[in-house]
């Protein structure tokens, strides 16, 4: 667009030095010079302006008009409202009709644009098609077996006053729907973040009792080894007894369960008593 607002440059210093006819020359050149698509700065001069209240230039000012905000079906509606179009002015117009569509649709049959553009062949649409593309005026691609331009990108055209509510009302609703979606977006931030501190609540509990667990299962083995090793200490004890008996050549104490004493006897009082038993048998 920067480079279509330079060439249009030197109209805006001709315009400024020139009134009426010379004006409307201006008017005719700029809407005929290759790479100059739009016109506000040139009708906001006052000497363009002054056309407009000039009955036999008139028309030229409603010509710029045309090529700022209008089509080529505007133009066809009622062609005796401009001067005559050279072939070079009706190809932009086609130009400028292309992209008012595109701004208006991403997906273009070619029977619409056949229609719109007043081109007859499929040829003569795609050429005009890439003409607009190299004018750096919009992207897309054809797709010539499905007989649709799909439109990637758009430079857009001169605004009118009518232009610029629809422009307002759609800054509105995108106001309102990108506070809407904010507004979504927050809830949703909310409930990750109370989703996040039940979840961290809900592990520090697991995490105490698993820790709980692990010092009562700890104490308990603990606990354990201390029994065991006090058993072993009394079987250490008891094991050392009998040692110290078998050394001294003395009876070796048998175990008694508590509160029933045996009294204690030699190896040979024992064979002895069973001597004596074996012989009473043997009288009887």
């Amino acid at each position: 667009m920067a480079e279509h607002h330079n060439r249009l440059e030197p109209f805006l210093l001709l315009a400024r030095a020139t009134k009426g006819a010379a004006a409307a020359k201006v008017v005719m050149d700029a809407t005929a010079a290759n790479g100059v698509y739009t016109f506000s700065e040139l009708m906001d001069l006052p000497n363009i302006k002054e056309l407009e209240s000039d009955p036999a230039l008139k028309k030229h000012h409603t010509l710029l008009t045309l090529f700022a905000y209008g089509t080529l079906a505007d133009y066809a509606a009622a062609p005796d409202n401009y001067p005559p179009l050279t072939p070079t002015q009706q190809e932009k117009l086609k130009h400028l009709t292309l992209v008012s569509l595109a701004l208006k649709h991403r997906r273009l049959p070619y029977a619409q644009l056949s229609a719109a553009l007043q081109v007859g062949s499929t040829r003569e649409l795609e050429g005009l098609i890439i003409d607009v593309i190299y004018a750096d005026l919009l992207g897309g691609k054809m797709h010539h077996h499905e007989q649709v331009f799909h439109v990637d990108w758009v430079n857009g055209r001169d605004l009118s006053k009518s232009d610029l509510v629809e422009v307002k009302t759609g800054l509105e609703t995108w106001c309102k729907n990108t506070e809407t979606l904010l507004a979504a977006l927050d809830q949703q931030i909310a409930d990750v973040r109370a989703k996040t501190m039940r979840e961290a609540e809900d592990q520090a509990v697991y995490q105490k009792k698993q820790d709980e667990a692990f010092l009562f299962a700890r104490e308990q083995v603990a606990n354990r080894s201390k029994g065991k090793d006090k058993a072993a200490e009394s079987l250490e004890r008891f094991l050392g007894s009998h040692a110290d008996y078998e050394d001294e050549g003395t009876d070796v104490p048998m175990y008694e369960p508590r509160g029933m004493p045996r009294p204690s006897r030699s190896m040979e009082s024992i064979d002895e008593l069973s001597n004596q038993r074996a012989k009473k048998r043997a009288k009887d």
